[in-house]
């Protein structure tokens, strides 16, 4: 009869997804992955396989949990520029809080790991592809509502507004000052008139 597993696997998933997007994945042993997750390095093997499977499960739960809340955005009752206006604005407040300094999970994976590792770099793009399309929803119902220059292709300021979200996560793990971030922010707001 075989063993009932006694933890919660979306839970360690969880825990393992924290501890990759805090350390990087070349820096996380998996010692620190199996006391993060509360597990024995035997349940580790029998439920992941590898340091690199779960890596690809944490950048999908990434994808169906932080990712997701973009794609949430969309169905706020509110003008589409606004609902934009406002993930810059939580984007700027997370930066400066004390936990936003590890920027976004999949910037940081991009840039370390997904060079060299294409299932990695299959995710990110996937994890990508989900808020560029959320967004690429709000700047049409923008247009709709005249929020939002109807002259532009909305793929095309979708992509832009996409990675200028992304860019001030980025820089904001080396420059997390209000004044520039805004900077960004602003200009970016910009290109929606």
């Amino acid at each position: 009869m075989a063993r009932h597993k006694a933890f919660n696997t979306v839970d360690v998933i969880e825990e393992a997804m924290q501890v990759f997007w805090t350390q990087g994945y070349e820096a996380t042993s998996l010692s620190d992955l199996t006391w993060a997750m509360g597990l024995s390095k035997s349940s580790f093997y029998e439920t992941f396989g590898s340091k690199h499977d779960l890596f690809l499960v944490a950048i999908e739960h990434y994808k169906n949990t932080v990712t997701a809340k973009i794609t949430d955005a969309v169905e706020i009752n509110a003008p589409a520029r606004r609902v934009i206006e406002s993930l810059f604005d939580r984007a700027l407040e997370r930066i400066l809080s004390d936990d936003g300094r590890r920027g976004c999970f999949l910037n940081n994976t991009a840039a370390a790991v997904a060079i060299h590792d294409a299932a990695a770099q299959s995710g990110v793009r996937e994890g990508l592809g989900v808020m560029e399309d959320a967004i690429h929803q709000l700047v049409i119902r923008g247009q709709r509502e005249m929020q939002i220059n109807p002259a532009h292709d909305p793929r095309r300021l979708a992509r832009f507004i996409t990675s200028s979200l992304n860019g001030m996560l980025v820089i904001g793990k080396a420059n997390p000052d209000r004044e520039v971030l805004g900077d960004i922010a602003k200009v970016s707001l910009a290109s929606l008139d």
